[in-house]
């Protein structure tokens, strides 16, 4: 842990001198002040330069000119005619719905063998145009191995070129909207196994968000936060957060918000082209990428990411808010993924393992935070799921503070439920050797 830990266990040690009062009211207040830490640990891990430019040295595909070239050639050719492309990249395909659902994956056939096939087995995948976007340079040929149904709506795009992530999420946007018209979009990045109802509960959130003026995206919670909630309430739940919090992994938004920042994810696309987008957080890209955040009136310090960019963009332009579920409605396995290079066992205490594996009304989803007693429901849950541990090892039940911090921290977006809960049973078994040893 961290010096605010140190800082707590001292006070915790003084406390012991107390009365067993005391000592309750000194332990729920470690634990408030290191499940606050948790929360903005999570996000924050994943959001410095630092933190990414490790990561990128350690997933990086090298890559040379002629292949960064060869890839802004190959993109800037789709944008020369968009009736052009679409005949390159899906022939004769018959667009039949309204959104689209684009699974992004590059190479690795043990996580794509998980994952594709829970989204082609989603309830209600027919009402879906799905597209499979594989970036070039991938030795793993998708569709000789992964049968497709005649009768399935599904488009394979192997890119002849690496794009990298950054043109490649450039790459779906403008594909979907601007070449084949959509109206909406939802994107399923390779390491996240979905849950079968997920695509149709990210639908009708994308719609709900239309006449939101805040709401830039909608997204499926990536914590693991069941361990504070009742799913027979709130299953279809969904909530107000800070556009910036959680990971851009399964989510979608409307045309009209990638209208609004059209402009802006182009001038991010020049920049990158022709780079190696992996060494992003090296000069002289971080420079460039840096330089034009400072143009955009985007923070200076910021990630140099093109899903943070995609953010910040939405939120100059009026979206700062997100629609996520209260559950997690996908399991992530991407300990070796786009984001993350972690061991499992490190990845797995951070996200938690499985999904929420009750169903669902998708058409029912939500918003929470409209109505009061709802809020106050989900606060006296949270109380009640922290006594149902914390009783194990206090006579008092749970301090407000914790109640409220925790309670605090789920509705705006920033718990981690699996390292929350972990650290309040931390805290009731060092009480408990406390006490044994003052005896």
């Amino acid at each position: 842990m961290c010096k605010g830990w140190d800082y707590c266990m001292m006070i915790w040690v003084i406390a012991i001198s107390f009365s067993h009062l005391a000592n309750v009211a000194s332990s729920q207040i470690t634990v408030a002040g290191q499940v606050q830490q948790r929360n903005l640990g999570s996000i924050d891990s994943t959001s410095t330069g630092k933190s990414f430019q490790g990561l990128s040295r350690r997933s990086r595909r090298q890559l040379g000119e002629s292949d960064l070239g060869l890839a802004a050639s190959y993109m800037d050719e789709l944008y020369r005619d968009y009736s052009t492309a679409r005949n390159q990249l899906v022939g004769d395909f018959k667009k039949r719905n309204r959104i689209a659902v684009v699974f992004m994956c590059f190479n690795r056939a043990e996580v794509i063998r998980r994952s594709l096939p829970a989204v082609m087995r989603s309830e209600g995948v027919e009402k879906f145009d799905l597209f499979i976007s594989q970036d070039g340079g991938a030795d793993y040929i998708i569709d000789q191995d992964i049968h497709f149904p005649e009768s399935s709506s599904i488009a394979y795009i192997r890119h002849k070129v690496n794009l990298c992530t950054g043109l490649h999420h450039h790459f779906v946007k403008t594909f979907t909207f601007d070449i084949m018209g959509y109206d909406g979009l939802i994107i399923v990045e390779e390491d996240n196994v979905v849950h079968p109802q997920a695509l149709q509960l990210l639908a009708q959130m994308i719609d709900l968000s239309i006449d939101q003026p805040e709401i830039g995206i909608v997204s499926l919670l990536d914590m693991d936060n069941s361990a504070f909630l009742d799913d027979r309430k709130y299953a279809e739940g969904i909530i107000r957060v800070n556009g910036t919090m959680g990971h851009l992994w399964v989510y979608g938004f409307h045309k009209s918000r990638y209208e609004a920042v059209r402009s802006d994810l182009y001038d991010y696309y020049n920049t990158i082209k022709g780079q190696d987008y992996s060494r992003k957080h090296e000069p002289p890209l971080s420079d460039i990428i840096r330089a034009l955040l400072v143009s955009k009136g985007f923070p200076a310090n910021g990630e140099l990411s093109q899903d943070r960019f995609f953010i910040y963009s939405l939120e100059k332009s009026g979206y700062r808010r997100r629609y996520q579920t209260m559950f997690r409605f996908f399991e992530p396995i991407g300990y070796l993924g786009l984001h993350h290079r972690h061991s499992e066992d490190e990845f797995f205490n951070m996200f938690g393992r499985g999904m929420f594996n009750g169903r669902i009304k998708p058409q029912a989803a939500f918003d929470v935070t409209k109505d009061v007693t709802i809020l106050l429901d989900i606060k006296a849950g949270v109380r009640d799921h922290i006594n149902r541990v914390w009783l194990k090892y206090f006579t008092n039940e749970v301090h407000e503070k914790l109640v409220n911090n925790t309670f605090n921290s789920l509705m705006e977006g920033r718990l981690n439920g699996v390292e929350a809960m972990a650290d309040i049973k931390k805290a009731g078994i060092k009480f408990l050797a406390s006490k044994s040893g003052q005896n």
